[in-house]
């Protein structure tokens, strides 16, 4: 009786740690730190220890074999020793996270209920967060993020206990996606209005402009190849319907009634070209990697943690700042990857994107097609390559753990 008790506390203590982990990558993993590290990034050596008591440590000869030849290639066109050597244990500590963090999610028996309880806990932080907008900035930088995104006007968007709004707004999408599917596809489900609320809310307090494009691109292009669920399921027409029409009456009222407002601020300047966020995500990414790799190698970029040391010289020779940023990086995973793998390295990217998405029937599953439209676009206009957020949607994307959502195993269309 007393080992039976002994097992249950054991098992009960493993599932609170589980939790916990689950909480601080959602909230807190870079509460009091500098320089984008994360706690995730701290506690690696725990997570390989985990990882290895499950015996999953063998995949991580994958990540190993793909990155290693690229890296002797760079050591031998000459590297920054000291950056580089960092730089790699900080792929390592990211490789390592996005392995446990796939054995979690595949294997964790209660991920409905800890999404949900999430997503909760996420809305009691908006509600406490919502009062420090109108304070002083030293006070609400704890919860606020702003930013010089225009020409004109500082824009204050919603970041909770993250250190950047868009980072907090693409750790939602996962769970922002399952409910949106809940509730068009789950009769049974209660309460849909309020969930729609507390699922839209942090969207439109944190207005990043890159989650919401690629979240209505991937909205447009499932409603287009899957018109005909709108005839039977009337509860996902009704939800869609009302998405839309909210969205224009919006539209309609901020562009008419408030055209100087900061959202529409923002938008007329991103259609002009003037939203230095943007540009800098997506144009300028493009343009700034090209001329990294070319330093190095075109086809095999420049290597882990040289970015930052050739960046300065490129933005003033063809760029004309000569001011001293904060941090050099390119905020463009796609981009990113050219510069530090060069075209070797998109085309490998691509190739094990390819290759998981027919290997892991990802066009099976509603919810896991929507995440792969979603990250698949995201990548052209934001995140890094390190960007632990970007791996976890990729892993929901390409793991059935969602199987109600399967094409084939839809609710009954009656209504």
């Amino acid at each position: 009786m007393e080992t039976s008790k002994t097992d249950n506390l054991r098992f009960s203590l493993k599932v609170s740690l589980q939790k916990l982990v689950a909480y601080l990558y959602f909230f807190f993993n870079s509460v009091g730190l500098k320089g984008g590290l994360l706690y995730t990034n701290i506690l690696s050596p725990f997570f390989l220890v985990w990882i290895y008591n499950k015996g999953f440590i063998r995949y991580l000869i994958y990540p190993l074999l793909i990155v290693l030849p690229f890296s002797i290639i760079h050591y031998m066109m000459g590297v920054d020793l000291k950056t580089f050597v960092i730089s790699h244990i900080l792929f390592a500590s990211t490789t390592i996270f996005v392995l446990s963090a796939y054995i979690y999610i595949s294997r964790y028996s209660s991920l409905k209920d800890l999404i949900r309880k999430i997503l909760i806990f996420n809305f009691i932080l908006i509600l406490i967060a919502i009062p420090f907008y109108f304070m002083d900035y030293s006070y609400q930088k704890l919860f606020w993020y702003t930013n010089l995104f225009t020409t004109q006007n500082p824009f204050t968007r919603l970041s909770l206990l993250t250190f950047e709004s868009s980072y907090y707004a693409l750790l939602l999408i996962p769970i922002a996606y399952y409910f949106l599917f809940e509730i068009g596809f789950n009769k049974k489900l209660k309460n849909k209005r309020m969930i729609l609320l507390i699922v839209i809310l942090p969207f439109l307090l944190s207005l990043s402009f890159g989650v919401l494009g690629g979240t209505i691109i991937t909205a447009v292009i499932m409603a287009w190849f899957n018109r005909h669920l709108f005839v039977k399921h009337r509860a996902l027409f009704n939800l869609m319907a009302a998405i839309i029409v909210l969205t224009v009456l919006t539209a309609i009222i901020l562009f008419i009634f408030f055209p100087t407002s900061l959202p529409v601020v923002r938008i007329t300047n991103i259609f002009m070209g003037y939203d230095t966020s943007s540009r800098g995500r997506t144009v300028e990414a493009f343009q700034i990697a090209w001329l990294v790799a070319c330093k190095k190698s075109i086809w095999f970029g420049c290597g882990l943690g040289q970015v930052k040391l050739l960046l300065p010289d490129i933005m003033h020779t063809h760029f004309a700042y000569w001011g001293k940023l904060d941090v050099y990086r390119i905020p463009n995973t796609f981009a990113e990857t050219l510069a530090i793998f060069g075209i070797m390295g998109i085309i490998v990217r691509f190739t094990v994107i390819f290759y998981l998405f027919f290997k892991t029937g990802v066009n099976k599953n509603y919810l896991q097609l929507s995440l792969f439209l979603f990250i698949f676009i995201y990548q052209f206009t934001g995140s890094y390559i390190t960007n632990i957020v970007e791996y976890v949607i990729w892993i929901f994307a390409f793991t059935n753990i969602f199987p109600e959502f399967n094409v084939n195993r839809l609710p009954n269309p009656k209504t």
